[in-house]
């Protein structure tokens, strides 16, 4: 028998004759490590019962739920985590991870870039954080090419941009359009902003809102 065996069945014994929130971390823990995920989950759920406010015994469940793809559970516990102890890099890395995994940029974003910023240089997370904002620019180029709703910045001068692609020239309600070439003209600038309100946004800017430019 080996020696982590011999440890499991040790804190079993413990375990069934008194336990205790640290008893319940270390053997849920020892069994995930011997790759005895169901048993952990067992162990856990038990002690997430008995010490619900208990942030080591909240941490080692989320952890063996994630282990049993129980995503939702998981994301539960570690937000419930945060809430109690906001700096837990343990919910902080296990949440942005989830949310990364459900495709939820923005929120990875935050706890990717949370998490770096209490502990930095973690390469892993680094390449993760890269991903999710090259997912997030990918994700809103197809939202303008597929025509999905795109929510722009509240500022003065997104409500400016918004307007001259609305209104491209000062025309009278009255003037017609003489050919299909003047047609194409106009729907084209629609599209565009005036040079002067382009040139407020910066190029990165420019990128992720689709943005180009007429002089005028």
């Amino acid at each position: 028998m080996s020696r982590s065996e011999i440890d499991i069945q040790d804190l079993y014994q413990k375990w069934l004759s008194g336990p205790s929130p640290a008893l319940c971390v270390r053997l849920a823990g020892q069994l995930r490590h011997s790759e005895r995920n169901a048993e952990a989950l067992e162990v856990s759920r038990k002690g997430l019962v008995s010490w619900p406010e208990n942030i080591s015994v909240n941490v080692v469940f989320g952890r063996c739920a994630l282990d049993a793809k129980l995503n939702d559970e998981a994301l539960e516990i570690f937000e419930k985590v945060i809430s109690i102890d906001p700096l837990n890099l343990i919910a902080i890395r296990s949440l942005a991870e989830i949310h990364y995994a459900n495709g939820n940029w923005n929120r990875s974003i935050e706890l990717f870039e949370e998490y770096l910023f209490e502990y930095p240089g973690d390469p892993e997370i680094e390449e993760m954080l890269k991903k999710a904002r090259e997912k997030k620019k990918e994700s809103a180029r197809e939202a303008r090419l597929t025509g999905q709703d795109v929510k722009y910045p509240e500022t003065g001068r997104m409500a400016s941009i918004l307007a001259a692609q609305k209104n491209p020239k000062n025309s009278d309600s009255s003037d017609s359009v003489e050919n299909s070439a003047e047609i194409a003209e106009s729907t084209e600038q629609q599209k565009r902003a005036p040079r002067s309100l382009f040139n407020l946004f910066s190029s990165e800017e420019c990128e992720d809102l689709g943005l180009t430019a007429y002089e005028k």
